[in-house]
């Protein structure tokens, strides 16, 4: 079990309308792309993990799941009636259903209708979002306008079909990145998110689920960090920028709601860019390793093509890729010193849409909150010892 906790982590959300926690076990583990490397640990993790809930006394408060990706569905026709688990996971998928099942959990899956359009050029754009009526599809006298609904249904279709028809269901992720590819931008983001806040607001379901659906929106803010083998958009799911600012207008339907509100007192560094010389050559031999390591240890996926700053010069290009870096190692002096090839501005090389950043100032913070009481406060107390606990008894 030790072995399988350092290639499966766990985390905590929690679910207001109904006063649970839950803890995640692993994240989308039998992606196709990983050919099968979490088989063998995911089903064992998760019965551990739910055996020390219980052992703990907390198996009413704490529900224990595992976030799926889509790609543990198939159909032979595409239409969501024909789908089932993936043939190469099915026996593997029943036995997690069943424990889930048997604990009370919901099963739990991330959506992304982006992509389907990623991975599909010929893939209806409309479809992918929840304003369309042009395309649609029809499966035995259900009309599905977009995908979501089609994939959500199809869940539940594999669910029936294996004698689990009335399992809760809860979409994990659900998002729209803003940058990173040609459909990765904030109008096609906001479509999107404002489409299915508009409906979920409404309590609108699926043909399959009428009726309110749990939900959560991904994400918060983008993660500049994120591994990007899936692609470049994967660091730009965020409903805010790296520095709290709204990339665009939401209302999230509740009440007294405006939309987006950015962070305040947010403190940048000096206004100081790091860009390419005008005395450098592009032909000088150090360009290329030099662009390599700064992108390789900063963030370069708003350049490429139908990106933010896919307009650049090649210069634009190389200037982006150093700022990137200066303002990744917090504007050092040292960090704007590739070989006769960059300079130190304060003429700021933003250009349309795409901007170079500025770094917030790092600010310390505490862990610890005050101990006054806030109501259900224990909550969060008895989640802590219940990790803690989790960790020794499975050591």
């Amino acid at each position: 079990m030790k072995a399988a906790l350092e290639i499966i982590y766990s985390f905590l959300f929690y679910n207001a309308k109904y006063l649970w926690w839950y803890v995640a076990v692993g994240n989308e583990p039998f992606l196709s792309t990983y050919n099968g490397t979490y088989l063998t640990t995911t089903l064992p993790a998760l019965q551990n993990v739910q055996a020390a809930v219980v052992k703990a006394g907390l198996s009413a408060q704490v529900k224990v799941t595992i976030p799926l990706n889509a790609d543990v569905l198939e159909s032979s026709t595409n239409l969501p009636s024909d789908g089932d688990f993936r043939s190469d996971i099915h026996d593997l998928m029943l036995e997690i259903v069943k424990s889930l099942s048997d604990n009370g959990a919901p099963f739990t899956i991330n959506f992304y209708p982006f992509i389907s359009l990623y991975n599909d050029p010929s893939f209806p754009v409309d479809f992918a979002f929840f304003d369309n009526s042009s395309s649609t599809l029809n499966d035995k006298g259900t009309v599905y306008t977009n995908v979501f609904d089609a994939n959500y249904d199809m869940l539940v279709w594999a669910l029936q079909k294996n004698g689990y028809g009335n399992m809760s269901i809860i979409v994990g992720e659900i998002g729209w990145p803003t940058d990173g590819d040609r459909n990765a931008n904030a109008e096609n983001a906001q479509r999107f998110n404002q489409g299915f806040m508009t409906r979920y607001s409404a309590g609108k379901g699926t043909p399959m689920r009428p009726g309110q659906l749990d939900v959560y929106l991904f994400s918060l803010i983008d993660e500049d960090a994120k591994s990007i083998q899936p692609g470049n958009f994967e660091r730009h799911w965020g409903l805010f920028y790296y520095d709290g600012k709204p990339k665009y207008e939401l209302n999230l339907g509740t009440s007294g709601s405006n939309g987006l509100v950015a962070a305040k007192g947010v403190a940048y560094l000096a206004k100081k860019w790091c860009v390419m010389s005008q005395s450098a050559s592009l032909q000088d031999s150090q360009l290329g390793p030099s662009v390599s390591y700064a992108c390789s240890h900063a963030d370069c996926t708003s350049l490429g093509y139908g990106t933010s700053c896919s307009s650049l010069s090649a210069q634009g290009n190389i200037s982006y890729a150093f700022n990137s870096y200066y303002q990744q190692y917090n504007q050092l002096d040292s960090a704007c010193q590739f070989p006769n090839l960059s300079v130190i501005t304060d003429s700021d090389p933003s250009s349309g849409g795409c901007r170079f950043i500025i770094m917030i100032q790092a600010q310390s913070s505490s862990l610890v909150g005050s101990s006054g009481s806030r109501g259900r406060g224990t909550v969060p107390a008895v989640l802590v010892s219940l990790l803690l606990y989790m960790i020794l008894w499975m050591s």
